[in-house]
């Protein structure tokens, strides 16, 4: 770890995705995931999962990780959902630090990525969309339509109503210290898993820092998160599990957190962030060989 006044980030890295019937967008995303995670650190891996798909999604991967050594191309037997994928990725990685970024490249984290060496002072840091919990700026930025935004906003409020988890948005991109996800027992299997891996992780007592992220709209191909059967498991799933956790307090950790809120501390500057767009520090050129 970094001494208390170094900038630097010196863990390393393990990304992780999932998809399913991403022929279009896939590669692109295995391109940059292998141009950031190498801007910021020498050890890295990127654990991709075929969550089930039909195209060449797999073919894709596979071709692709035939050349690049730091992506482990991993391939479910059928179409398992989020929830599995998420606990199957984590089990997968080997590096200090975990996150996971849709493959869509749905957020723009390079404020977070900016941000890793904050890790000195925090357990997590937990990635924030903009002014989006606002109804109006909410649809505008915080999904692809208007529909997606609603169900988002909604699905935020009523876990925030039941767990009472006071960070400012819940489905985004999370850095957590491997050890301490993986030390967490993650027991639902819809999108819900995202948000019980920041209540698993509060309740063990972790520290975090909320870091702004952006919304970027899908270019390519066509989002799964908000179909009906998806919906349904995500909502039973928090309720089920308030009701398990909460009401009849049956969980291992019954410890409480601490957030710094993204504008709380001086080390990220509010007033540029809002027109934030991805950006790709220069690159080593011993790094860019290895990304390639």
């Amino acid at each position: 770890m970094t001494d208390d006044h170094s900038s630097e980030f010196r863990s390393s890295l393990s990304m992780l995705g999932w998809g399913l019937n991403e022929e279009e967008s896939i590669e692109g995303y295995i391109r940059q995931a292998g141009q950031l995670l190498a801007a910021v650190t020498d050890d890295y891996e990127l654990i991709l999962i075929d969550d089930g798909s039909t195209d060449r999604t797999w073919e894709i991967i596979t071709r692709c990780a035939s050349s690049r050594p730091w992506l482990k191309a991993v391939r479910n037997d059928r179409n398992r959902g989020p929830g599995y994928n998420t606990k199957r990725a984590i089990s997968l990685a080997t590096k200090d630090y975990v996150f996971w970024q849709t493959v869509d490249w749905a957020y723009d984290i390079t404020v977070l990525m900016q941000s890793l060496h904050l890790l000195q002072h925090y357990d997590v840091l937990q990635g924030v969309r903009i002014d989006a919990l606002e109804f109006r700026a909410g649809l505008r930025r915080r999904s692809d339509n208007a529909w997606k935004a609603c169900v988002s906003s909604l699905n935020y409020r009523l876990i925030k109503t039941l767990f009472r988890l006071p960070l400012s948005d819940y489905q985004n991109v999370t850095v957590y210290p491997r050890k301490l996800i993986q030390a967490c027992v993650l027991e639902s299997e819809s999108s819900f898993t995202n948000p019980e891996c920041l209540l698993k992780t509060w309740w063990k007592g972790a520290t975090f820092k909320e870091i702004p992220v952006s919304f970027l709209k899908r270019q390519k191909g066509t989002a799964k998160g908000t179909r009906p059967r998806q919906l349904f498991m995500a909502i039973r799933d928090i309720l089920y599990w308030y009701t398990r956790w909460v009401l009849l307090r049956r969980r291992e950790d019954f410890g409480r957190g601490a957030v710094t809120s993204w504008d709380a501390t001086p080390e990220v500057h509010s007033e540029a962030l809002p027109n934030v767009t991805p950006v790709i520090h220069p690159i080593p050129d011993e790094r860019r060989r290895k990304a390639a």
